[in-house]
């Protein structure tokens, strides 16, 4: 990792310490003697393994925070202001993290490519998403579905792709 002579290993140290500490970046590049929040985001994107290694700890951080907003609602004195409380904690996490969004895969749409390439594609991923679960890997990360657009009819392609189910559902119009 290259970082400026400036601030040493330590203050990556303590960077990630406090991510998985549940803090968010805002919070600690206030602190005196850290870097600002662009410099950081400029290290991440120029080191891969740096990058991967505060994206873990601020994974990490979220969990912390999940478990302590569950318990914060438990013991909350007021029903409504902890679940109030709660949401708030919940929704937030829900934009920041694919581990508690509602949906967290989102699959993108390419209409012009071929049936067969796209089934290929599509269980390609999924292979990847049940190594990562059966991994035990709890960290975010994107899936990507890569393949090579063609022209084509592309509301006749998908159609095609449900089998016979009416028209525009997978019934050929041409009858076959």
């Amino acid at each position: 990792m290259s970082v400026p002579t400036r601030y040493g290993p330590e203050v990556i140290d303590s960077i990630a310490e406090q991510l998985a500490e549940g803090k968010s970046l805002v919070v600690i590049c206030k602190q005196d003697g850290m870097p600002a929040r662009g410099v950081v985001y400029e290290w991440m994107r120029s080191d891969s393994d740096l990058a991967q290694r505060l994206y873990e700890a601020r994974e990490v951080g979220f969990h912390l925070r999940a478990e302590m907003a569950v318990a914060a609602a438990k013991s909350a004195k007021d029903p409504i202001a902890g679940r109030l409380a709660f949401d708030a904690e919940r929704w937030y996490l829900g934009k920041l993290s694919n581990a508690f969004r509602e949906k967290p895969l989102a699959v993108g749409v390419s209409v012009n490519v071929d049936r067969d390439d796209a089934f290929a594609a599509i269980a390609g991923a999924l292979d990847r998403a049940a190594a990562a679960i059966s991994s035990g890997s709890n960290s975010t990360s994107a899936v990507v579905i890569e393949g090579e657009a063609r022209p084509a009819d592309a509301g006749r392609q998908l159609a095609d792709l449900g089998g016979s189910g009416g028209p525009g559902l997978g019934e050929d119009p041409d009858g076959g």
